[in-house]
């Protein structure tokens, strides 16, 4: 629950779900934050057919009361991995209700700085005329050339071209290696400021990761298969309606799924640093 301005909040997580892997982390991150009262529950759309990953959601479940697996009433039929990418636009008819500020956590956004959840809960309030609230996720394609023009990311393994569906960002062995290496390093010297960037209004509707987002259930977001392209730049054209980005609430998005090999075949794998650093 947030206060503003005599107003009262709900704030709901909702996440495609998921992956054990990454759960089992974040969601230390989602539970102290329940316990703190920001957060009012945690949706997990289920959405894979991997019964150990299954499982693990229903004891999320059965371990915080706040916690509710929902399922939709026809058979999941992945996509990849398990998964389907393709159902989840089907699950925003559980993000409806006037009173709530719905955040889409994805499951492998593995790392929120404190007081990142805050900043972004705020500049959903402070920017009505938005549809939707982005924060600043480390491995985003876009961002990932943003923090290179700042310097904060290295060039070393080569250059973003600043463009959403750039190939070098999102599936470059050497560039991920970097990106995490880069992070480990900056949180070690107590330097994350550096990644921070300049809020910005989006109103020249362009294609941008969802792997976060904050968004008004009073808008009745109903997104279609393509869900990405609808919710970044299709609908808020549509309205009329900009978007915004947080640049200092800060988060990491761990891999693309054109990145896990890679990552799996790094000693220490770079998640190991995550639980180590997760409260």
């Amino acid at each position: 629950m947030i206060d503003y301005k005599d107003q009262k909040y709900k704030v709901v997580i909702v996440t495609p779900a998921g992956r054990e892997k990454f759960l089992s982390i974040s969601k230390k991150f989602i539970y102290r934050k329940m316990e703190e009262g920001l957060i009012d529950g945690w949706q997990l759309w289920l959405n894979t057919v991997k019964e150990s990953d299954i499982k693990y959601l229903e004891s999320m479940e059965k371990e915080n009361p706040k916690v509710k697996v929902y399922r939709l009433d026809e058979p999941i039929v992945p996509t990849w991995d398990n998964y389907n990418a393709l159902q989840t636009h089907k699950f925003f008819k559980f993000a409806q209700d006037n009173d709530t500020i719905y955040v889409r956590f994805d499951d492998d956004l593995i790392w929120t700085e404190e007081g990142a959840l805050e900043k972004l809960l705020q500049a959903r309030i402070n920017a009505p005329r938005a549809l939707l609230i982005y924060p600043n996720v480390i491995n985003s394609t876009i961002v990932s050339y943003w923090h290179q023009q700042i310097m904060a990311l290295g060039t070393e393994a080569g250059k973003c071209n600043g463009e959403y569906l750039d190939e070098f960002a999102y599936a470059n062995s050497d560039f991920i290696e970097l990106i995490h290496k880069t992070f480990k390093k900056r949180y070690e010297e107590n330097s994350l400021s550096a990644y921070y960037l300049p809020n910005r209004l989006f109103e020249n509707w362009q294609h941008f990761s969802i792997c976060c987002i904050a968004f008004w259930g009073k808008d009745k977001l109903q997104p279609t298969e393509l869900e990405e392209a609808w919710l970044s730049w299709e609908e808020p054209e549509r309205k009329r309606r900009p978007v915004f980005f947080c640049g200092d609430a800060l988060m990491v998005h761990y891999n693309y799924h054109t990145q896990k090999d890679y990552l799996m075949t790094l000693k220490p794998e770079p998640l190991e640093f995550f639980k180590q650093i997760t409260k």
